[in-house]
């Protein structure tokens, strides 16, 4: 039998997790805003130099979604609500939330 799931060591999991994305957002933030290396004067250099900037804002994005992800699963656990799932109230299982420290749904709700 699996062990239970310790409140503690996701707590200290999501916030590794926070703090790793924190930081990936700002380095993110500072290449789309081409402070570490000014955008050319010439324009077709800097075409060359923007072509990345979508990819960079979908990364923001994604970062910034699983961060919310991460604080509401913080205040799920500050709550006493951190487990069960917020569609049906059953609990979730151990293993999708070793899987998933932020999930908020149990495996069938989320299909």
């Amino acid at each position: 039998m699996p062990e239970p799931i310790s409140f503690d060591a996701v707590r200290q999991t999501l916030l590794a997790r926070r703090r790793a994305l924190e930081r990936r957002v700002d380095r993110v933030q500072t290449d789309v805003r081409h402070q570490a290396a000014p955008l050319d004067a010439d324009s077709e250099e800097q075409v060359v130099q923007l072509e990345n900037d979508p990819v960079l804002d979908a990364l923001d994005a994604s970062g910034r979604r699983e961060l919310a992800e991460i604080d509401r699963a913080l205040a799920r656990l500050d709550a006493g609500a951190y487990g069960r799932c917020e569609r049906c109230g059953e609990d979730i299982p151990a293993a999708r939330l070793r899987a998933q420290p932020a999930a908020t749904t149990c495996a069938p709700c989320a299909a």
